[in-house]
């Protein structure tokens, strides 16, 4: 996976992306969030245009009831009742007053009574019967202490009317302020009763500022000083009760029954009521979520177009190059078949006929290299291996001069023999490989040789395993190692020397192993020994004879490379054990 990550197809996938996609996001989440603030403001303004209008309207009518009171204030017979003391002349001031506010009930028709208190405890009732039984309003809790009466007018909280003797349980709010005689030496009290109901004919006409219908679903409370709800008569959906949250913009939230509303707030200093409009908050921004989701289809559509432009772009350009990338590989494993065919005009198809041309040159310079080395490598092996004949061959000789000059003919005889039998075995093949049972029945005729010129000397033993015998090995690798052994690894010394030849093979390795028992090798000349068959082997038997052991590893690092060839292991006094790796090989492997 992580391969194809780094492909070509990917890196102009995601170039073609970053190039296409990332600018349309992130121009198209700009636009959106123009858009989207442009709309927010524009709705904010709107509900905050929607509260303003309804403190206007709170403000008239607050003017519409000051107005009323310099009616009542400034008229003289009003004067005249608030310094009046005589109980007698009393009830006349209500022939006198009638008129008077029978022509101020007109700025507001829809109160339900009004009524003057004079310090001196004279009741006046306008537009109800008193019940004069309960008129003593100093003892009403919702009436304000009459000393901190000045001229600012108060409002109630919503109460009950016992002092009306027809509907004392209706429940009104009450404007209540301070009134003074001409001559300021008297005092009084007005009180103008409404119904919570007057705030329907001021706010229910449902009006939102331009008519924006994402305001139509918006509404109102108008609560007094002690948090009662004087509008609407119903209660409203949310509480006071529940959470507000702070908002980002000009409102906050409320949360009730999991709806969400966005809610604005004045509290009115003159009338000490606080006025809450609030919205849902999905009918407000309704608009905002439509152009999101409008929004987000075509940046959606817009990525999918670029996907598939980007995939399809990049897969033009890479593909040819895969399959490049294919052929190139095959060539490397040896595959110079492949032929690369692409009918472009462009870089591409030059690159297709390049590559054409470069397998078949190169076709032809391995086939030529391959046919060179292979006479060279021949040429070597069969130079190393019969340097050997020429030595063996004197040290032989030289072994039937000795005997003769003993006059033993018998072991002559037998020692002829034998060495008839090594020139058969030797010139009965050209062949670089031959069978492991011929290699050591030529091995064996070695020994017999030599047997014949130490008698009861030397003593050896083969053990191997018959399922290797059928393999093929290279010709006389055993013969330099068993004559290694025996002029310089057996003690002569001793009364008799021991030579063991073993074969085995492990998975497809065969091993063959010549151990003597003889003096071993001392330690530093062991390391040289080594360090020569591993890295000097092929130059000491090429230019300075040596035909022993650094003749044999050449020859089998030259024929199947650097894993295999000898190991050799040595100890003063306990003998050496020189140690052959081979390949596996049968008879139709050897060609």
């Amino acid at each position: 996976m992580s391969s194809n990550v780094r492909s070509i197809f990917y890196k102009l996938l995601a170039s073609f992306l970053a190039l296409s996609v990332i600018p349309l996001i992130l121009s198209s989440w700009l636009t959106y969030h123009y858009f989207a603030e442009a709309l927010t403001a524009k709705l904010d303004q709107g509900a905050t245009s929607s509260m303003e209008q309804k403190v206007k309207t709170i403000s008239l009518y607050m003017n519409d009831l000051q107005r009323m009171k310099q009616l009542i204030s400034n008229n003289a017979t009003v004067s005249d009742y608030l310094k009046n003391r005589d109980a007698d002349t009393y009830l006349t001031f209500f022939f006198k007053l009638d008129p008077l506010f029978d022509s101020i009930q007109a700025i507001r028709p829809e109160n339900v009574g009004i009524t003057l208190v004079s310090d001196f405890g004279y009741v006046y009732s306008y537009g109800y019967p008193l019940n004069r039984d309960h008129a003593d309003f100093n003892s009403f809790r919702w009436m304000p202490d009459i000393m901190s009466l000045t001229y600012a007018p108060y409002l109630t909280s919503v109460h009950d009317r016992p002092y009306s003797a027809e509907k004392g349980n209706q429940r009104v709010f009450s404007y209540v302020q301070r009134l003074y005689s001409n001559d300021l030496n008297f005092k009084g009290i007005m009180i103008i009763d409404f119904k919570p109901t007057v705030f329907d004919s001021l706010f229910g006409s449902g009006y939102t500022p331009g008519n924006d219908p994402s305001l139509a679903a918006a509404g109102m409370t108008v609560t007094d000083r002690d948090g009662n709800v004087l509008y609407p008569s119903a209660s409203p959906t949310w509480t006071a009760a529940d959470r507000m949250q702070t908002s980002s913009g000009p409102m906050n939230k409320i949360t009730n029954a999991g709806k969400t509303y966005l809610t604005l707030q004045r509290h009115d200093e003159i009338t000490d009521w606080t006025i809450t409009t609030y919205f849902p908050e999905e009918e407000l921004y309704r608009p905002i979520r439509n152009l999101q989701t409008l929004a987000s289809l075509l940046i959606l559509v817009s990525v999918l177009v670029c996907l598939y432009a980007s995939w399809l772009i990049s897969r033009r350009i890479s593909e040819p190059i895969k399959q490049l990338l294919t052929y190139m590989r095959s060539v490397g494993r040896g595959d110079f078949t492949m032929q690369f065919s692409l009918q472009r005009k462009d870089e591409l198809g030059a690159l297709s006929y390049g590559f054409n041309q470069m397998v078949d040159k190169l076709k032809e310079l391995i086939d030529m290299v391959y046919k060179e080395q292979n006479e060279k490598r021949r040429a070597e092996i069969t130079a190393l291996q019969w340097q050997i004949n020429p030595h063996f061959l004197y040290n032989t000789l030289e072994s039937i001069n000795s005997l003769a000059r003993k006059k033993k003919e018998h072991e002559i005889s037998r020692m002829i023999v034998l060495l008839g039998k090594l020139f058969r075995v030797n010139i009965g093949t050209f062949e670089e490989f031959i069978p492991l049972d011929k290699e050591l029945e030529y091995i064996r005729y070695y020994l017999e040789i030599h047997k014949l010129r130490m008698p009861g000397f030397l003593e050896y033993q083969v053990d191997v395993d018959e399922e290797v015998l059928h393999l093929y090995t290279m010709k006389w690798i055993l013969q330099p190692i068993v004559e290694n052994a025996i002029i310089h690894g057996l003690d002569r010394r001793s009364a008799c020397g021991k030579i063991e030849i073993r074969g085995w093979q492990e998975d497809e390795d065969v091993y063959l192993q010549v151990r003597d028992h003889g003096n071993g090798i001392p330690a530093a000349l062991l390391e040289e020994v080594r360090t020569n068959l591993e890295y000097h082997s092929e130059d000491l038997s090429k230019y300075k004879s040596k035909v022993g052991l650094f003749n044999v590893q050449s020859r089998i690092r030259l024929q199947f490379g650097p894993s295999y060839g000898l190991h050799l292991d040595s100890h003063p006094d306990q003998g050496t054990v020189v140690t052959i790796k081979l390949p596996r090989r049968a008879e139709h492997e050897t060609t």
